[in-house]
């Protein structure tokens, strides 16, 4: 189905490469007329200052898996065989047979194709021009050179195409005919795959990958090498390998993180315009509001109730394509499974008091190490693919699919998220959105309290750990309003210090913290003079111990997750209270923050 699926997208993508090509950096252009006479020298098209154009500007080359054997491109190849240049460590005789060979292809071109480029590049040849180009003194023997005629890249014309598949169809071809497994007809079959994925696609290949591959005998139904028991067409070969090559090299259709072990690509068949990556990725709040409201508004298009959603992801080891995983789901309940993606892990910001989604790529950057600046200075998330990030080498792909394909978390993550938490003290609205996430898909919790994570606070809820987090909370803000009207400068706080011990066991610390708070509410009463202020948060912790009839100690998972989302809600409900007053929108009885009160550290951290 894999396979199916990659030539119908090839039978209906414009973005596919042409069968048997691949785009490669071509350091060197040599320009020619119809009569075959060099237009000047040999050009340069490398850019030191471009990433993209490093070794060469990138084109469309003919390409076919080479190995040892004498296999010449057309109209571009290395300068050994376009010019017979030797390298060092090269053998005079090989290079002098892989010039004959370029040069004879270049023949046959000219004689299939009169009318195309060939007769031109045959006549350069033919007259002696080649023997007058010399190597550049910073040629390498990788150096692709490419020819161009009349201002015409040759390689890349139509009829250089038709040619070259012919050719390349008649290397790889097996001499047999049979049914093919993908497209189901007669077809002539291939010998062995025409191409493979260059290794930058491909995490963990050290060299260009294959997807089929059949080359010992002990691989192999019946200790048979090649495809023999593996019938495949060659227009199905070629349709499939260039489709998932021009996927996985397309950032609209594959993403991949450092450090992240597969690489994922994904299409749509069917029609349908609707981008799944987009949406999770890029988090566009209108098309967020637009896909959330589709089903109540009547307005889902019928297009995507026959569109399929397909991704495949791979990894590599040496040269061949590992497939972890493919799908192929409709539409339509990939959008289902986006919408539930939105419920399930939607958060407040305990600074701005707004309700946010997180997209992929940050809540797996955010469930890796945090890295606190120096001297006040921001803080950020370990790189991907760093030394020491504690990141999951597969989150970001099982992430993915959690959200596209309503696929469980994996196992560990949320205690994994739990210690980051306690290691780093750092609880931001990413890690936040995990610990919900998590919570809400944790196989066994009860469909009723899993209704009551909301993304802002809920007061109904009163599950024992998240009203001890809650707690916490407020103990907290008490002592730095206490700090701050008494114009004292607070080394550590409350939360910074016993953060980490109150996630595992909250009665040790909020029993002892109440010593705390009566002290604190003492100096706000009296040296400090704010009885209001002392009134108000006496009420609101009196109001909240109301709600326990015990505190909870020694804490499984779930209900370390409880107190930790329940101490960033309330975080967040006090900011927004205060917020609101500022804006005289709302009365509170909470003193006032700070105008320069501002984020201690980066929530972002590096791009992915």
């Amino acid at each position: 189905m894999l396979l199916q699926r990659l030539v119908e997208f090839a039978d209906t993508s414009e973005d596919v490469i042409p069968p048997f090509y691949s785009r490669k950096p071509v350091r060197w252009s040599l320009e020619i007329d119809t009569d075959g006479v060099p237009r000047g020298g040999l050009v340069d098209t490398a850019n030191k200052d471009d990433p993209n154009s490093r070794f060469g500007a990138p084109r469309l080359v003919p390409a076919v898996t080479r190995t040892v054997g004498i296999s010449p491109a057309l109209a571009v190849d290395t300068g050994e065989y376009l010019f017979g240049w030797l390298s060092e460590g090269a053998k005079p005789e090989r290079v002098a047979k892989q010039h004959t060979a370029f040069r004879a292809l270049i023949a046959d071109w000219a004689a299939a194709e009169p009318d195309s480029h060939g007769p031109a590049v045959a006549a350069f040849y033919r007259d002696g021009h080649a023997d007058r180009i010399s190597p550049p003194a910073d040629w390498s023997r990788g150096d692709l050179v490419g020819f161009w005629v009349d201002g015409v890249y040759a390689a890349d014309a139509v009829a250089a195409q038709r040619f070259w598949a012919g050719v390349a169809g008649d290397r790889k071809g097996s001499g047999r005919t049979g049914l093919c497994l993908v497209c189901g007809r007669v077809q002539p079959l291939l010998h062995t795959m025409p191409q493979q994925i260059p290794r930058r696609w491909v995490p963990g290949a050290t060299q260009s990958a294959s997807l089929v591959s059949m080359n010992e005998a002990t691989h192999g139904y019946e200790l048979q090498k090649f495809l023999t028991h593996t019938p495949i067409c060659a227009d199905c070969g070629l349709k499939f390998i260039t489709a998932l090559t021009a996927l996985l090299s397309d950032p609209r259709h594959s993403t991949s993180l450092s450090g992240q072990n597969a690489r994922l690509a994904w299409w749509v068949l069917g029609g349908s315009t609707f981008d799944p990556w987009a949406t999770v990725e890029q988090l566009d709040p209108s098309h967020i509001q637009h896909l959330i409201a589709g089903p109540a508004s009547g307005a889902e298009a019928s297009l995507d109730e026959v569109s399929r959603y397909c991704s495949v992801t791979v990894g590599g080891n040496v040269a061949r394509v590992v497939v972890r995983d493919w799908v192929e789901q409709p539409i339509s309940r990939v959008k289902d499974n986006i919408r539930a993606w939105f419920d399930d892990h939607r958060i407040v910001d305990a600074w701005t008091g707004e309700v946010a989604t997180i997209k992929v790529s940050q809540l797996a950057r955010v469930a890796g190490r945090f890295e606190a600046g120096r001297n006040g200075a921001p803080g950020t998330w370990t790189k991907f693919g760093a030394s020491g990030e504690h990141r999951p080498a597969d989150l970001f792909h099982r992430l993915l699919s959690a959200a596209l394909l309503k696929r469980p978390l994996p196992p560990k993550l949320l205690n994994h998220v739990i210690n980051r938490i306690r290691i780093d003290g750092r609880l931001d609205p990413g890690r936040a959105a995990l610990i919900r996430l998590a919570l809400r898909r944790h196989p066994t919790l009860p469909e009723h309290e899993r209704e009551r994570l909301t993304p802002t606070l809920n007061v109904a809820h009163q599950q024992p750990a998240y009203v001890s987090g809650r707690i916490f909370a407020v103990m907290d803000d008490l002592q730095r309003t206490v700090f701050r009207v008494a114009d004292q400068r607070l080394n550590t706080t409350f939360a910074e210090r016993y953060f980490g011990r109150a996630i595992d066991n909250p009665q040790v610390v909020i029993v002892s913290g109440r010593r705390n708070v009566q002290a604190w509410l003492k100096r706000l009463r009296g040296p400090l003079r704010r009885p209001a202020w002392s009134d108000a948060y006496e009420r609101r912790l009196d109001d909240l111990f109301v709600q326990l009839a015990a505190i909870p100690s020694a804490a499984v998972l779930t209900d370390k997750a409880q107190f930790i989302l329940g101490y960033h809600q309330q975080r967040a409900e006090m900011r927004a209270e205060r917020l609101a007053a500022a804006a005289n929108k709302k009365k509170t009885d909470l003193p006032p923050e700070p105008d320069d009160a501002a984020p201690t550290a980066d929530d972002e951290g590096d791009d992915a």
